[in-house]
């Protein structure tokens, strides 16, 4: 079984403000939540849970600076079947926060070789190929330490033009697209962005799990009770709440429709707490475990998107968008290019407030008619777009390269590969 690494970097010109990534697939796998600020449950986890199927999965997360005055160490944050995570902690001390890289490195070779040790000293069995899983290419600098057979880099974001990004991620993503064997586009707009830039690059939009969110049509399914007093309509929204939010329409929609109940479920990142608009007809509910959604769904009456419309938002495929549809909810959107292209016909698009608040009231007056005609079409986008599709086609696509490349590259052999990790010499994890 071949072994698949996921890597989160998140480098020292960046770090201020942020808190820890979740534990890859690792925490619904697992459904153990590792601490409060573990964001919503999406594309990385959606795909990597599906992948350990077939590979064994280990999620290495970005440093974690503490107060405490101990060495650079990982911590296994969670165990479930074919997936791990683990948590690396260093000092806030400035030797260690600048030789950030060599640390992080350090911790992850000992981690490796000693995954590879029932490999080694005269085990009868070869070492499995080793996946490298990108979701940013921050941490690119790994591919310089590892014998990795294969490289990954799968798309999720513009991440270049996110709050608080490395200012060279561009240069550092231009790096990885050189190393990486298979390259994977989560929306239309990242894949045209790139290409011409990458021989094996695949389009995977957005996924969705049908089923769960279809939850929110069952009879048995309650409204979640942080919303289930609240008087038709409520509007409703879910994920992370951040610089891609549209502050100044939600507030305008508040104090122009006092009767319009706002409800924004998902904690809050990047951005302040208190810039957010407060009016006594908008809710925010903070982090909803994945499962809750379509508690939430249930009780909305129409679902909302209202993404500004900035860098951050030009590359956006929101997976929201397919989970609205599985619940059959009318859905009103800013224009953002890959929603207009992929969903437009279903989607009702707005680019001001006065057009948002319309397309509103006109989902809210929908006919029978309308509504089954709009479900009709959400039914085909949801029938060929679900996770367990993409993640089995993406597997269908390493397998090939792993084979292509085991017989082009005869160190990808087992008698090569075993050769590479024997003279991979383990670190110390402070970097000596």
């Amino acid at each position: 079984m071949a072994s698949l690494w996921e890597f989160r970097g998140l480098t020292p010109d960046v770090r201020a403000g942020l808190v820890p990534a979740p534990c890859g697939a690792t925490t619904r796998v697992a459904r153990t939540p590792r601490n409060p600020q573990e964001p919503v449950w999406q594309r990385p986890q959606q795909i990597l849970s599906r992948l350990a199927q077939h590979y064994s999965v280990i999620y290495v997360n970005e440093p974690f600076l503490t107060s405490l005055e101990e060495e650079p160490h990982l911590k296994s944050v969670a165990v479930q079947g074919n997936v791990s995570a683990w948590q690396p902690f260093f000092p806030n001390r400035k030797e260690v926060v600048e030789n950030w890289q060599e640390n992080y490195v350090a911790l992850v070779k000992n981690l490796i070789w000693e995954q590879q040790l029932p490999y080694q000293n005269g085990g009868t069995a070869a070492a499995p190929p080793l996946i490298f899983w990108y979701y940013t290419p921050a941490p690119y600098y790994f591919l310089d330490h590892f014998p990795a057979d294969l490289v990954v880099y799968d798309i999720m974001d513009e991440l270049a033009n996110f709050k608080n990004a490395a200012a060279d991620l561009r240069e550092r993503e231009a790096l990885l697209l050189e190393r990486a064997h298979l390259v994977f586009a989560g929306g239309r707009t990242l894949y045209q962005a790139r290409q011409g830039r990458h021989p094996h690059l695949h389009l995977f939009p957005s996924g969705v799990e049908p089923q769960h969110f279809a939850c929110a049509l069952q009879s048995a399914t309650p409204i979640a009770p942080e919303i289930s007093h609240f008087p038709f309509p409520v509007l409703g929204y879910y994920g992370v709440i951040d610089e891609r939010i549209d502050l100044a329409l939600l507030d305008g929609l508040a104090a122009e429709h006092p009767d319009w109940s706002i409800v924004m479920v998902g904690p809050v990142a990047k951005i302040d707490p208190a810039d957010l608009p407060r009016r006594p007809n908008i809710l925010y509910t903070g982090k909803q475990p994945y499962e809750k959604l379509p508690y939430f769904l249930k009780g909305f009456d129409v679902c909302l998107m209202p993404f500004a419309m900035n860098e951050a938002t030009c590359s956006l495929s929101p997976t929201k968008t397919l989970e609205y549809m599985a619940a059959h909810k009318p859905i009103v959107s800013t224009p953002v290019p890959d929603v207009v292209t992929n969903w437009g016909d279903v989607v009702r698009i707005a680019e001001d407030k006065a057009g948002f608040a319309a397309a509103i009231q006109q989902a809210l007056a929908e006919t029978v008619m309308q509504r089954a005609w709009r479900i009709a079409f959400s039914k085909k986008y949801l029938a060929c777009n679900t996770w367990d599709h993409i993640a089995k086609n993406m597997y269908h696509l390493i397998e090939d390269a792993l084979e292509k490349r085991t017989l082009t590259h005869p160190y990808l052999t087992p008698r090569g590969h075993q050769e590479a990790w024997l003279n991979m010499t383990p670190m110390l994890a402070s970097g000596e």
